[in-house]
């Protein structure tokens, strides 16, 4: 990575922001400024960028606090960045700022870097740290979507004893068509990194307080979302990762990717025809990975040699050999190209392996039933239990295959079959649905929430709803079960509450019906589904056209 920081030094242009009235803008920035710089800007102080387009943003010395942050935001329009730049936007020694693009119901990004020629789409550099990126579309760049670390050089300031970056908080945001990573967040060389240019070996900075949640990332050249060098309080949650390592460039092959010194928990995310392994695990410590989704990993890779197969979930030793142990809980993992789950880490004990549902995995013809979970390590490092392991994902009772509805029917195998883990129970599912539902918990990465079962499993409940395909390209299928005759009003609205034009309200008889749901107005990102009658609930969804 030397030669991309050498990229990333520029000279800065002696632009100043042009400052103008305007109602919730302390600052404005034409689309002409390409540099903001800190002199004259306040601790809380909200940064408004102007719409159009602008060949790129360098921040540098914004210094807000924790109470009152530096807040960046487009205003009047969406604000593009098309650059042939060596990066779309970087932070150099900043502190406390939050990137965030504005979300209405015309657009879901008010952001959007739509090229960068010469590198990287964001970068948190430059000894920057607690920095919050929402909202903002990223596509098409020649290396990474985000960065987020300050590689060491030979002035030390930014080495371990030195440094420590935190509160890297990266949300809704739509990464695209990205040729390397599509999140590159903490140094990958944990261990050690060699600088040439003074011939010493230095230990790189760690990242605490690393969440990065609800985004959507499509098509990267290497890793989805890779997070090393992070061993506190590190969340990696409820993302969709689709097609991931279309380069095929060895060691880079992954949807998540945990490295060397982090100690994260992965948990309700979806991640579909990577041709890497669905999540690699490097790390060390007490790790929960739980509730994932894992379709089709590495199936369309067609390696020569046997170790660059690719499965479900892979456990690799830490770089540093640093003692672990896992709690692999409730996942569902879909024709992995080789394994289910590869544990190939000798320095664990007391894993906790609960509850997963792993189908059709590739290796099943040669290795039998350890292609479900393939450890070269003592079976006594595992607590096994209330797995479904099958060839057949048709037999297992999902929702619906074709449409990669791997929500259970009520007749499943996997329904109410779940061991209860005690301490280590999880009480929501990947849908953030209560788990367990009727008092005994379901395999899996779902939990059933039984449209069909009868009222008197369901005393007390008047409206149940089974939703599918999660996420949906456009149109939404409710299966809806009434205890008594009502009518059911229905509205969307974003993740603030903000409403959009869809709503109906339909006429339901006693027992069960399907509806259908015509969200093509929607464009991609997440929604509310707000559901009144009798009862009101409010579903979660993901509109992915």
């Amino acid at each position: 990575m030397n030669t991309l920081r050498l990229l990333f030094v520029v000279i800065l242009l002696h632009t100043s922001i042009l400052v103008t009235a305007q109602k919730n803008c302390n600052h404005t920035v034409e689309a002409q400024t390409s540099n903001i710089e800190g002199e004259g800007i306040a601790p809380g102080d909200t940064i408004c960028l102007l719409p159009g387009q602008r060949s790129y943003l360098y921040i540098r010395n914004l210094n807000g606090t924790a109470s009152k942050p530096i807040v960046i935001i487009n205003r009047g329009g969406i604000s593009t960045i098309d650059t042939d730049h060596f990066y779309g936007v970087k932070f150099s020694h900043c502190n406390h700022v939050k990137f965030i693009g504005t979300h209405d119901l015309t657009h879901d990004y008010g952001i959007r870097i739509t090229r960068v020629a010469g590198g990287a789409g964001i970068s948190v550099d430059e000894l920057s740290t607690n920095i919050e990126i929402a909202y903002i579309e990223i596509a098409h760049t020649k290396v990474g979507g985000i960065y987020a670390k300050t590689d060491p050089d030979c002035t030390f300031v930014a080495t371990r004893e030195k440094f420590t970056m935190s509160g890297i908080h990266i949300h809704h945001c739509y990464l695209h068509d990205i040729a390397d990573e599509g999140m590159y967040i903490g140094s990958s060389k944990y261990t050690g990194q060699h600088l040439t240019d003074c011939d010493t070996i230095v230990l790189p900075h760690l990242i605490h307080n690393v969440s990065i949640h609800d985004n959507i990332v499509e098509r990267t050249g290497w890793d989805g979302i890779q997070v090393s060098s992070s061993p506190i309080n590190c969340l990696i949650y409820n993302n969709i990762i689709r097609n991931d390592s279309e380069r095929e460039t060895p060691n880079q092959m992954s949807g998540i990717l945990i490295g060397g010194g982090s100690d994260c928990d992965c948990y309700n995310n979806q991640i579909f025809d990577g041709k890497g392994d669905g999540i690699d695990i490097f790390g060390f410590g007490e790790m929960k990975i739980y509730n994932n989704l894992i379709v089709r990993a590495g199936k369309t890779y067609q390696p020569t040699v046997e170790t660059a197969f690719r499965h479900g979930i892979f456990v690799g030793n830490a770089p540093d050999s640093a003692s672990g142990r896992l709690k692999i809980m409730h996942n569902t993992i879909i024709s992995p190209k080789t394994t289910g789950v590869r544990f190939f880490n000798s320095f664990t004990s007391g894993n906790l392996f609960f509850n997963n549902i792993i189908t059709n995995p590739g290796s099943f013809a040669v290795n039998g039933a350890n292609a479900y979970l393939n450890s070269d390590g003592s079976q006594s490092a595992f607590s096994i239990k209330n797995n479904i392991f099958s060839e057949y994902p048709e037999n297992i009772g999902f929702m619906n295959l074709n449409d990669d509805n791997y929500d259970l029917k009520p007749g499943s195998s996997a329904v109410n079959n779940g061991f209860n883990a005690g301490l280590n129970k999880i009480s929501f599912d990947i849908l953030d649905r209560p788990r367990p539902h009727n008092g005994s918990f379901d395999i899996g990465a779902f939990e059933s929430q039984d449209t069909y079962a009868s009222i008197q499993e369901n005393e007390g409940n008047r409206l149940l709803i089974n939703m599918f395909p999660i996420p949906t390209n456009g149109i939404l299928y409710l299966n809806v079960y009434v205890t008594s005759e009502e009518i059911l009003s229905l509205i969307v609205t974003d993740l603030l509450g903000k409403q959009h034009s869809i709503s109906a309200s339909y006429y339901l008889q006693k027992g069960s019906q399907q509806i259908s749901i015509d969200l093509s107005s929607l464009s991609k990102g997440a929604y509310l589904l707000h559901l009144q009658g009798k009862s009101n609930t409010i579903r979660k969804i993901v509109v992915i056209q």
